[in-house]
């Protein structure tokens, strides 16, 4: 199974579970068509006022899914602070989690430990952490001569944040779900 049928039997599954989370079933079939009808920006944009406006408890991993996918679908900068406002579930055995916004600015990938040539001028900004091995999933961006980084990322890279050597996987940007599926393989 290629890379992109393996992502989209990913993403299905995920639209499965993020409509389980919704508080009635006409939510849930409303999210559902969204995504069947190509408008998974509005989808996204009702799941999380959902969630929010009924207090629906989301677990860490879930929070990063959710978050992942609005980076896929080019709405992460829109529902990022939603995401984290929603509430925490508090059974949730916290594997996996969005690193908080202060752990999370960007840097120079030196500064980080990640070296080579493909990041040369570019920015890392670490994003979602696997509290059981140490790895984190982090945005790669290039600046703007303004100061801003650009609103896509360039790369994506995965590093033990907790290693001493300089061990890391480089990935292009549309390669975001073999990123996270690498933070993922700890498990």
């Amino acid at each position: 199974m290629g890379s992109d049928s393996r992502y989209e039997a990913y993403e299905v599954d995920l639209w499965e579970r993020l409509a389980a989370l919704l508080p009635s079933i006409e939510d849930a079939d409303s999210f559902r068509d969204c995504r069947e009808s190509g408008h998974q920006e509005a989808g996204l944009w009702m799941l999380v006022q959902r969630l929010l406006e009924h207090q629906v408890p989301v677990s860490d991993r879930t929070r990063a899914e959710m978050e992942v996918l609005a980076e896929h679908w080019g709405e992460r900068l829109a529902r990022h602070d939603e995401i984290l406002s929603s509430v925490r579930d508090s059974a949730d055995a916290n594997s996996i989690r969005l690193l908080p916004d202060d752990r999370s600015t960007p840097v120079d990938p030196a500064q980080v430990g990640i070296t080579g040539s493909a990041l040369t001028g570019l920015l890392v900004v670490p994003w979602i952490e696997c509290l059981r091995c140490g790895r984190v999933l982090a945005r790669v961006h290039a600046q703007e001569p303004w100061g801003d980084l650009r609103y896509l990322a360039a790369h994506y890279v995965v590093w033990h944040h907790t290693a001493s050597d300089d061990e890391h996987q480089i990935f292009d940007e549309p390669d975001l779900h073999s990123a996270f599926e690498l933070l993922l393989a700890c498990r």
